[in-house]
């Protein structure tokens, strides 16, 4: 495969080929109506660019003050409080003419968030023996946040270009809430360890919530780690330089947003005089439990020739009970959802880690290379009782989580094909008798977003104060839907809608006889009936591409400087390092970065493309001087 700049665009179907300028607002307009050639769909984007912005005013503190106190040798205490706290403010304007805001919009985001963290340690570490020490900590942490968010936003303008609330052409809409969290905690640790090759780490917490019911607040989590180095218990064949095992089970516990347990009513915008109110359209629930997450560990850390080469290699396997959800339920009921406990997960993945130092010449030529290899699986095991599915995003495609299934399985529609086994046009796509293809309404496993692995592979050549370094990132397996091809796809503005325009295309597949045998479809379509039917957007399938991509994610040139040259210099050491990061891609399709993410309102869209920005490439500079 060919590395690919990547390159994608908003447009419509147009038979005509257009070019837009900077050119904003139409002639004898202006301030009113921007300059389009098209003005159904889309905005200008230089009208976007320059007349539609937003902005933001963000102040930020953070920081803590402690305190240690050496209360014995063998005793000491630890006291802290930190707060991290900002206070911002985001305008959005839109002109008149936008196409969402016909008369300009203007809309203020008012967000305030604090996080206050307080907590102490009491430690004590002894030397029992000779060959065993122990080490006791005991400690407890007060964290309270507080989120405020209000939205003012004037959805149309008296006055084109007056960007306040004063010129609003109608009333007001205003958004506003507030929450407070506040989780109280306690914890110990014991730590014991034999001649300094066997150790054994024991840790208990227990946390109480203000989002969780009396009763149900208090949850407590135990954690077990041993660990034994191998090749200090005994002697190894020279070829080992380090041998190390270790083992884990923990239990973690979590609560839920605030505000989850009891159903209250919200203000509306008043009806004259009298103030109105409604209900939530989510079922509340005062009996929720804490989630829980069992896991267990075990690995090892193997280095051989003198640390030369070293091998790391970590499994793990966890179950997660209890997961707060929120279900759709019948409307009859008054809801739209309800919040429950529910589900089990079982996680399980591995990780590899190499190390190798293939050449190192003294005063010479040194090559340093770590292969890191990581995949994981997400198993649903159970829901509740009568529910064997549960729809986690339905943006453009549905992701659900069924019984039995993955985390991360994508649903959705796409043609009718021959299912016949027996059929020599098995698998083949139907169509009707005018050439067109079949749509199936029917929601098919489309694949799953996440990978089947990842890899990255990090090399340093260092000579003589030189250094020259490169990463490369592989992921492999996964699906995503481009809404990108699509969209252009059916507007005919990828390059592929290039062939059949002037000669029409047969779509590839059969016609169904009416005795219910097929035979090939011979229908010469438009290429513009072709392209606008077979990649409309409801055709989730059509729009399904590998997500597996080769990145060269980073090279990196650089130079330190000796230090004989800073001798006499107040600088102890510089270097100076030339960096180029995401300079080439290899991947199936040529339109989008399958890493990109899109969003829906503020919300991450899993397995999706939508109409995403190229990627870009980066270059720096980095000085690094220490005095």
């Amino acid at each position: 495969m060919e590395p690919r700049i990547l390159c994608t665009y908003g447009v419509v179907w147009s038979s005509d080929r257009y070019e837009f300028t900077q050119k904003l607002l139409a002639t004898g307009f202006e301030g009113i109506q921007q300059f389009n050639y098209n003005y159904n769909w889309h905005d200008n984007p230089y009208f976007t660019l320059y007349e539609n912005t937003n902005g933001f005013d963000k102040h930020r503190i953070f920081g803590n003050v402690r305190a240690d106190i050496q209360i014995t040798p063998e005793l000491s205490l630890m006291l802290r409080s930190g707060i991290d706290y900002f206070d911002e403010l985001r305008t959005s304007r839109r002109a008149y003419s936008t196409q969402r805001f016909a008369k300009g919009q203007y809309r203020e985001d008012d967000i305030y968030f604090k996080e206050q963290n307080t907590d102490f340690l009491l430690r004590y570490s002894k030397v029992l023996t000779e060959n065993v020490g122990l080490e006791l900590s005991a400690g407890g942490n007060i964290r309270e946040e507080e989120n405020r968010y209000k939205r003012i936003s004037a959805n149309s303008l008296s006055i084109p270009g007056i960007y306040n609330f004063e010129n609003a052409a109608e009333p007001l809409a205003k958004t506003q809430f507030n929450d407070r969290r506040k989780v109280s905690s306690l914890y110990t640790f014991a730590n014991f360890s034999y001649k300094d090759f066997l150790f054994l780490d024991l840790t208990g917490r227990n946390d109480w919530s203000s989002t969780l019911p009396e009763g149900n607040n208090s949850y407590f989590y135990p954690s077990v780690g041993v660990s034994a180095i191998v090749s200090d218990m005994m002697a190894l064949p020279e070829l080992f330089s380090f041998v190390k095992l270790r083992g884990g089970w923990a239990i973690v516990g979590n609560d839920t947003d605030p505000y989850a347990l009891r159903n209250t009513f919200s203000f509306n915008e008043p009806f004259g005089n009298h103030q109105r109110v409604s209900a939530s359209t989510v079922l509340k629930n005062e009996n929720l439990k804490p989630e829980e997450a069992a896991s267990i560990e075990v690995g090892t850390d193997i280095r051989f020739f003198q640390n030369r080469l070293g091998i790391d290699l970590t499994y793990y396997k966890a179950t997660v009970k209890n997961q707060i959800l929120t279900l759709p339920v019948s409307n009859t009921s008054g809801f739209n959802s309800r919040i429950i406990n529910a589900g089990e997960i079982e996680n399980s993945g591995l990780e590899i880690v190499l190390n190798a130092k293939p050449v190192k010449i003294k005063g010479g030529l040194t090559w340093d290379t770590t292969v890191n290899f990581t995949t994981a699986r997400s198993e649903i095991k159970s829901l509740i009782d009568g529910l064997d599915t549960y729809e986690i995003s339905s943006n453009y495609v549905n992701v659900l989580a069924k019984v039995g299934g993955r985390m991360g399985d994508i649903y959705g529609t796409g043609l009718v094909t021959v299912d016949d086994p027996n059929s020599p046009y098995h698998g083949q796509v139907v169509h009707n008798e005018d050439g067109f293809s079949l749509r199936d309404p029917e929601l098919k496993k489309l694949g799953n977003y996440n990978p089947d692995f990842t890899v990255g592979w990090q090399n340093n050549f260092s000579y003589k104060g030189f250094n020259v370094g490169f990463l490369f990132d592989w992921r492999q397996g996964g699906v995503v839907n481009s809404r990108t091809v699509l969209i252009g796809g059916t507007s005919g503005m990828m390059d592929f809608t290039a062939v059949g325009r002037e000669t029409g295309i047969i779509s590839e597949g059969v016609i169904q006889n009416t005795d219910g045998s097929y035979r090939p479809n011979d229908v010469v379509l438009s290429g513009r009936d072709f392209y606008w039917w077979k990649y409309n957007r409801g055709n989730e399938a059509v729009g399904m591409f590998d997500a597996s991509f080769l990145k060269l994610r980073e090279v990196r040139l650089g130079y330190t400087f000796p230090k004989k040259i800073l001798k006499r210099t107040f600088v102890r050491s510089l270097s100076l390092s030339l960096v180029g990061r995401n300079l080439a891609l290899w991947t199936e399709n040529p339109h989008f970065d399958p890493e990109t993410i899109s969003f829906n309102g503020g919300t991450i869209v899993p397995g999706v493309e939508d109409m995403a920005l190229p990627s870009s490439r980066s270059y720096g500079l980095h000085l690094n001087v220490t005095f």
